[in-house]
């Protein structure tokens, strides 16, 4: 399920920043289409004023002049005196006839008499932009020039525009290739991000499918033996015909069955549904007061020495039943771990709490394992305490949830362990 909401978002996510990379690109892809148009434009403009005013001062170069730009610019023209004589005509290389555009010309143009021509000065008749028979694009400017010896002609400059295929198949592979590579760097690094956020979650679902499985195993073989037990009893076979001692054998493996399994589901609790309690202002040493004195109880009855030194005293604002939670567990691990004749201390001084009791030390190789759900260094000693591993993995799901530093180390002097918490 996970790994199809992973591929559905990945085929969104892509898609999605895909679109826009693409909306973009067509922008900039009109864009550079406009820009080209302007630039020619305004470069034809520039250089057919240019063309004008050489011509209106050289006559007698008319035609180099003119075949140069033609050569260098692709600028044509027609030239012809007020009489309507033709003095200059290029070789126009359009697809559109020559006719057709001169007569797109002037009909968008006003063609002044005669006698009011031969006295004009040289100037410019406007800028038009003609669309020819096959998709073609043409600029014009029209002009009146009077040379340096009072020679009046009429002008009519061409210049073919690139066409838009002109200018996409320049364009067009330069923005495909990073349309492309974009597409790559979409495709790997949204993949890279969706993994990362997912991780966690891959994390979670799969500590839970570890735990259930754990969980499933571990209840197993007490409800086993408890279904063989009765079983035997039923049948009466040997031993088991003694329902005196039988009998409380099997309310003990209930109820330590009933202990498991809350633990499971306050274990899976805190999974799943995280830390909801509310938080509330409370003084630490009144909360240490009321949670040792049960377990002196029965360290005391047990022949251990059960010490209390609450130095100095400190307000949180916690959710203070899974504290309370956390350090019950941390109080009842140390009563069970420790033998008849050794102490445990709890400890609370600036800020910092100390449960440590005289016991075996735990080596390297078992300490690394202790926090996992079901997990018991010493199985002979959990099974007679009634332990099920899930004590200190309860501890550290609520410690890690609450944001408190801990540690759970040898004491000095190899004398036995010790768990603090800092707050």
């Amino acid at each position: 399920m996970l790994n199809n909401l992973y591929r559905k978002l990945h085929i969104l996510f892509a898609s999605s920043v895909m679109l826009i990379i693409t909306l973009v690109i067509s922008f900039v892809v009109a864009n550079t289409v406009h820009t080209e148009k302007i630039n020619e434009s305004t470069l034809f403009q520039r250089l057919t004023t240019l063309l004008i005013y050489q011509v209106e001062s050289a006559s007698s170069d008319m035609d180099k002049e003119l075949k140069a730009y033609e050569e260098s610019y692709h600028i044509f023209s027609l030239i012809s005196d007020t009489k309507g004589n033709t003095i200059y005509q290029s070789n126009f290389p359009f697809p559109t006839p020559t006719d057709n555009l001169l007569h797109d010309v002037e009909k968008q143009i006003s063609t002044q008499p005669l006698s009011q021509t031969e006295n004009s000065t040289t100037s410019q008749g406007g800028f038009l932009e003609i669309r020819g028979t096959h998709h073609d694009t043409y600029f014009v400017i029209p002009a009146t020039i009077r040379t340096a010896n009072d020679t009046v002609y009429h002008a009519t400059f061409f210049y073919q525009t690139a066409s838009l295929t002109d200018i996409l198949q320049k364009t067009l592979p330069i923005y495909l290739l990073i349309w492309f590579l974009a597409c790559i760097v979409v495709i790997v690094l949204t993949r890279y991000l969706l993994k990362k956020s997912f991780a966690p979650t891959e994390r979670i679902l799969q500590s839970q499918k570890d735990f259930v499985a754990t969980a499933s195993h571990e209840l197993k073989t007490p409800v086993t033996e408890l279904n063989a037990t009765l079983e035997n009893m039923i049948l009466g076979i040997g031993e088991y015909r003694d329902y005196e001692t039988y009998l409380p054998k099997c309310k003990e493996i209930t109820e330590q069955l009933g202990d498991m399994i809350r633990d499971i589901l306050n274990a899976s609790r805190l999974q799943t549904q995280g830390n909801n309690e509310p938080c509330s202002n409370f003084s630490l040493r009144t909360l240490l007061t009321e949670l040792c004195e049960p377990y002196r109880l029965i360290a005391e009855a047990k022949g251990i020495k059960f010490k209390i030194e609450l130095s100095s005293d400190a307000f949180v604002y916690l959710p203070e039943g899974r504290l309370k939670k956390a350090i019950s567990n941390i109080l009842s691990n140390a009563v069970n771990y420790t033998e008849a004749g050794q102490s445990i201390s709890v400890v609370f001084d600036k800020n910092k709490l100390s449960v440590s009791n005289e016991c075996s030390v735990l080596p390297p190789e078992q300490l690394q394992h202790i926090f996992e759900p079901f997990y018991r260094p010493d199985l002979a000693h959990s099974q007679a305490t009634g332990g099920n591993g899930l004590g200190l993995y309860i501890v550290q799901k609520i410690l890690d949830k609450l944001r408190l530093k801990y540690q759970f180390v040898p004491m000095p002097n190899d004398r036995g362990m010790s768990f603090t918490i800092q707050f």
